[in-house]
């Protein structure tokens, strides 16, 4: 059986990763050992969770819907806290089932043309708005319930929005907390690899059929910069969005990095 002496030694398909050491902008790091990413824990295998269960975690929130939660349940870690709290607002790309349904949206009039852009407005960056499981990531954090593990099905949408409002939070660089969402294309390379193989003649013959076949295994650049800009063009700032949003006044906010950071 394989031995997995800590997590950065696990299959890169579960898409698992702290992200403790990244930088602000005002010189300081994001706290090791603290914020775990990954996909649901469910598809750990018992030698794959041992390392999981030594990061010493008391909470792990789970994005996923209750019912996705109850068909494919985490395992129960002991002194763990477990929270289920849908952070999904629907996301039709989950019907697409065959190459025809693929066509139908590439050449819908209303779509065509500019279907990246409806798929990531429609979907990735509406998450980050009135959206209460994040609020509750937020607030569960300031109340010191750390090390955190948060994750969705594949750790990679609602799990990457979360990742990167966290850091963007938490004062990193637009390009920092974009590089770490883009990771989730190099834990599910294979994943995308696959399903433009399954499609191939659609996805060899429209660049947008590729973009929309990465989206479903994988993430898009496009989607972490509508995300940015759609904060930015409501709130201005991302400390304004913190406050509008989840409740984090400056003094709230503060306290937050300080617990976060070093």
């Amino acid at each position: 059986m394989p031995v997995y002496p800590t997590i950065r030694q696990l299959p890169i398909g579960l898409n698992i990763r702290d992200l403790g050491g990244l930088e602000t902008r005002d010189g300081r790091h994001v706290k090791r050992g603290l914020l775990y990413r990954s996909a649901a824990t469910y598809f750990f295998s018992e030698e794959e969770m041992e390392p999981v269960k030594a990061l010493g975690l008391k909470t792990i929130l789970d994005f996923r819907t209750p019912e996705g939660a109850a068909a494919r349940p985490d395992p129960v870690l002991e002194g763990v806290e477990y929270y289920n709290k849908c952070a999904a607002f629907g996301n039709f790309l989950d019907d697409l089932n065959s190459p025809v349904e693929l066509m139908s949206l590439l050449f819908d009039e209303d779509q065509k043309g500019n279907l990246a852009d409806v798929l990531v407005s429609s979907y990735s960056a509406s998450l980050a708005f009135s959206n209460e499981a994040y609020t509750f990531m937020f607030e569960t954090l300031l109340a010191g319930k750390a090390p955190m593990l948060f994750h969705c099905s594949n750790g990679k949408d609602r799990t990457g929005v979360a990742a990167m409002l966290l850091l963007l939070a938490l004062g990193v660089p637009e390009e920092t907390a974009k590089e770490d969402y883009l990771l989730s294309n190099v834990s599910r390379k294979a994943n995308i690899d696959r399903i433009i193989h399954k499609y191939g003649i659609v996805s060899t013959w429209l660049e947008e059929a590729r973009s929309l076949l990465t989206m479903v295994e994988g993430v898009l650049p496009e989607s972490a910069d509508m995300l940015m800009s759609e904060i930015l063009e409501r709130y201005g700032t991302y400390e304004a969005y913190m406050e509008k949003e989840h409740g984090f006044d400056a003094q709230k906010l503060a306290a937050f990095r300080d617990m976060y950071l070093e």
